[in-house]
Formats: C-alpha cells, structure tokens, sequence
C-alpha cells in the first residue's frame, strides 16, 4: 500500500479515510510521505483523513480473556491507549506541516462506534481502496501489569485487497471503491461519534 500512499501526495489534495482497530499501520504508511513533505519533494495544498474506530469504552467481541472469553476492562484501556498514541502522532504530524506553513490546509477528524472492528479499510483520493480481514489470534498482552492470555485481533500481517476506479467505470475495482467509500461515509454520519484525542 505504501507506493499508493506516497502516489496519493503527490496530488495537489489528498484525501485518507481510515478504519480501522486502532491506526497503527496508517501511521506507518504515513510516515515517509510525510518525510519527504518536510524537505520539499512533495507539495500536496491539502490533506484532510478521516479515522473511524471502535470505542473501547464499551465490550467488543475481541480483545477478550482467552481463558473464559470474557470482557475485561484492563484490555480495552490498553486498545484504547495504543489507539490515542497513534492518532495523535497522525495529528500532530499532519498539523505541524500546517504550522510550517508547507500544507496550505489540513484536517484530521476522529470518530468512533460502538461495533467490533473486524476490518481495516483505507480509502485513498476516492480512487483507490484497500480491504483487509483481522484474523483472531491467541496472544499475551500485558495489562496494568499483569500478563494476560487472550484472543486478539491482529492487523500487521494481514493481506490487504487493492481496488481502484483506474480499472475502469464498470469494473468490480471500481465497485469496491464505490461501496468502500458509501459505506465509509454511512457509518460516519450516522453511528460514528466525534472523539476528542485530548480528552482525559
């Protein structure tokens, strides 16, 4: 994904929408094109990315205890955390080049839901989609100090499906992206909630 990433700034405006479990990859994709905006290789005027993620305030289906499948508090406070260190190293990276005065406009929303994210899904410039499972693994976290055995969802290794509108106006590419962003687009501005990266 990361040649279409960096493809997609070398636009005059850049448009990201993410969805995701906690950000973690689309802050790896970010981090070279970003780079090279610093020194003057690319010039996009705009970004603006949209990141949609579960709310851990509340059970999800996984992360759970392995032993009894059960909802503990302590692994959603962690989700929750690696998911607020992510988005706002995004944030904060994407506003600097704003402050610096090498992108004209840039806007970063947050927003999360109530559901299980067993997905992630990019949507780059409306053209170009990227589709992928989380499988669920068992895994060993540690949590508020305690190790714990759970079922995990696990992104960093999943495949990811390219989809385009390059492929042509009827094609099943051009499809998917239509449904990726319909579908991006309904959550968002229907059970999707503004969430405050700062907020204690």
């Amino acid at each position: 994904m990361r040649p279409y990433v960096e493809q997609a700034f070398s636009r005059d405006r850049v448009t990201i929408d993410f969805a995701g479990f906690s950000s973690e990859t689309l802050h790896g994709a970010l981090q070279e094109p970003l780079d090279k905006i610093r020194v003057g290789r690319l010039t996009p005027s705009s970004i603006a990315v949209r990141i949609l993620v579960p709310d851990m305030s509340v059970p999800q289906a996984a992360p759970v205890r392995m032993a009894d499948g059960a909802d503990d508090k302590r692994l959603r406070d962690r989700m929750h955390d690696i998911m607020v260190s992510y988005t706002r190293s995004i944030r904060d990276a994407i506003a600097e080049l704003g402050h610096l005065g090498l992108v004209a406009e840039t806007q970063i929303s947050v927003r999360v839901h109530s559901g299980t994210q067993f997905f992630k899904l990019y949507v780059i410039n409306d053209e170009d989609a990227f589709f992928g499972y989380y499988p669920i693994r068992p895994n060993k976290v540690v949590a508020q100090g305690e190790t714990i055995e759970i079922y995990d969802l696990v992104g960093k290794d999943a495949t990811l499906f390219h989809h385009s509108i390059n492929d042509g106006e009827s094609s099943s590419g051009a499809q998917q992206v239509q449904q990726a962003r319909m579908w991006f687009d309904s959550v968002w501005e229907t059970i999707g909630r503004d969430f405050d990266l700062d907020a204690r």
